[in-house]
């Protein structure tokens, strides 16, 4: 796909906004670059507009990433998006009209501050690096680069009371002891760290100085820390959480979100607090068949997330924003979990998640084959185990591979490859919005100074007007308002008309039946017509405003 920059290694802050800056400056009449707050340590998190024409007047599609601050691939997709859009527009046609139909808001990185440390230093942490419940490093094992390799490996510590032994066949993997495992060199195997305090026997792991869970913040379905770790005091309580909550909000024409994640390869869709089975048919339907998509252009599959994903559906993961988008406000939204190691590595996809879980020796038997891929396929990554003087622990053994750019990110020469994956959907997924099209408008003289005037109008995308019906059933804004604005007398009907819905195409009840016959069952209408009867004299002018929150803004007119 061909783009501006390339996309063979992660973005800094300073690259990103180098970058977001320079579509700006180049393509001014389209993109419209937006600070939507400073955070605490000075970086911007960016929107961007992408339209031809006036974004408020068309139905809008929303895509974010780096939600999480080491999910670094979903940035680098939201760029590669912005990126292929605006190289492409003037070149090819599909693109140029999309564009002209639709609004493309993307917020590439909701945690800057978060993936900036990510990226420059040897620490993972979840969203951001604000400490959180404690302000100072608590007593126990915490997470340090002993060994100054930029890497924050493993550590195998030896213990007559270890879990763990080396594999005799492969002494790089680490295999569980058995029940009646009683003689041997044995393991206790942590994160590479450093211990703050006292030295223990077992060692303590510290909690998480930098807790901070954004997608656990959103208002929806959200949980105390005693019930969801990482939840934040209340609802909203990151900036950033909010300012992705107002943007939303402020623009009522978005009609569709993708939020970018790592990793899994595999596309989610809500309910996530509650059985698909318990919600319209219609969205969940909705839901497969965009998903679908996804699958044909990534290769992977879309499933529930409460259904499907959730290993635990009592004490579930909570207060995340698609079900915000999707629950409160009645916005389809996929969550995409980008890159699979696991898959690629011959382990198989783990979701669904399966009834059985996998034993402790098929667990050992992945991780061999994902230190395979990486030898074969990222042999930088691979750390091979050594011998460590540890100041607190004395002889222990470093190594494993690079979590962060293998498995939780793909290695930089797979990294274009996935990005492109994502830009295909996600545009695919963009042309599903509801949009409104007249598709007739006519005069009729019925007597003297007198004339009926017919407006047809039609939705002609997948999604209805109204989106879902879960919107419906939140009663909020959907109705189509049409304005008769002229200087006549309207002798018959109202100045202001609504149509209550319009269905899309995806709404047709049709499918393949017995007998492989193929039929269509009624359904609500695409197209609808409406009408005025007025007295003016010939000459007259007549404008016609039409307005849908999330179909978009039409003016039309004539003159009798």
């Amino acid at each position: 796909m061909k783009t501006t920059f390339t996309y063979d290694d992660y973005y800094t802050y300073a690259t990103l906004e180098e970058h977001l800056q320079f579509f700006a400056s180049t393509y001014p009449q389209v993109c419209q670059l937006e600070s939507l707050l400073v955070t605490p340590k000075g970086r911007h998190v960016y929107a961007v507009t992408l339209s031809i024409g006036d974004p408020a007047a068309k139905p809008a599609y929303y895509i974010d990433g780096n939600t999480h601050a080491g999910e670094v691939t979903g940035s680098m997709a939201a760029m590669h998006t912005i990126d292929y859009l605006l190289t492409n527009m003037d070149s090819d046609p599909k693109i140029h009209a999309l564009l002209e139909r639709v609004t493309i808001y993307v917020i590439p990185r909701l945690s800057p501050d978060g993936a900036e440390r990510y990226l420059t230093s040897a620490y993972s942490l979840r969203s951001v690096d604000r400490p959180y419940l404690s302000k100072t490093q608590q007593p126990g094992l915490y997470e340090e680069d002993m060994d100054q390799n930029g890497i924050i490996a493993m550590m195998r510590v030896p213990s007559p009371y270890g879990a763990w032994k080396k594999d005799p066949h492969n002494e790089a993997v680490m295999i569980k002891r058995a029940p009646d495992d009683l003689e041997g060199e044995f393991y206790q195997v942590y994160a590479e760290g450093c211990v703050e305090g006292e030295v223990t026997n077992p060692l303590k792991v510290a909690p998480a100085l930098w807790g901070l869970d954004f997608n656990r913040n959103y208002p929806f379905g959200w949980y105390t820390e005693n019930r969801q770790p990482g939840a934040g005091p209340y609802p909203l309580s990151n900036p950033e959480n909010k300012a992705v909550v107002d943007f939303v909000l402020s623009h009522p024409n978005i009609g569709g979100v993708a939020t970018h994640h790592t990793n899994g390869g595999i596309i989610l869709y809500p309910p996530g607090t509650q059985s698909s089975s318990k919600a319209s048919k219609k969205d969940m339907r909705f839901f497969r068949e965009i998903g679908a998509m996804g699958t044909e252009e990534m290769g992977y599959g879309c499933i529930n997330i409460f259904d499907s994903f959730f290993t635990d559906q009592e004490a579930y993961s909570s207060g995340a924003f698609d079900d915000w988008c999707y629950q409160s406000q009645g916005i389809p939204a996929y969550t995409i979990e980008l890159w699979d190691l696991e898959v690629r590595s011959g382990c198989g996809c783990p979701w669904p998640v399966p009834k059985e879980p996998k034993t402790t020796a098929q667990k050992a038997e992945d991780y061999a084959r994902i230190l395979a891929w990486c030898q074969e396929n990222a042999p930088e990554a691979i750390l091979p185990w050594r011998h460590f003087d540890h100041p607190q622990l004395g002889d222990v053994e470093i190594g494993g591979f690079d979590f962060k750019m293998t498995y939780q990110n793909p290695p930089r020469s797979f990294l274009c490859q996935e990005v492109e994956k994502a830009t295909r959907f996600t545009l695919r997924m963009a042309a599903t919005v509801p949009c409104l099209k007249i598709t007739n408008l006519k005069q009729y003289q019925v007597g003297e100074d007198v004339w009926k005037i017919e407006l047809s109008l039609a939705n002609t995308s997948y999604l209805p007007t109204y989106v879902s019906d879960m919107l419906m059933e939140l009663k909020l804004p959907h109705v189509i308002e049409v304005k008769l604005e002229t200087e006549a007398e309207i002798v018959m009907g109202e100045k202001c008309q609504t149509i209550e819905r319009l269905e899309g195409y995806g709404c047709i009840p049709t499918d393949y039946s017995y007998g492989a016959k193929i039929r269509t069952n009624n359904y609500e209408p695409i197209e609808k017509t409406i009408s005025w009867v007025v007295k003016a004299p010939s000459g007259t002018s007549v404008s016609i405003a039409i307005d849908s929150p999330k179909a978009g803004h039409l003016k039309t007119g004539c003159t009798l």
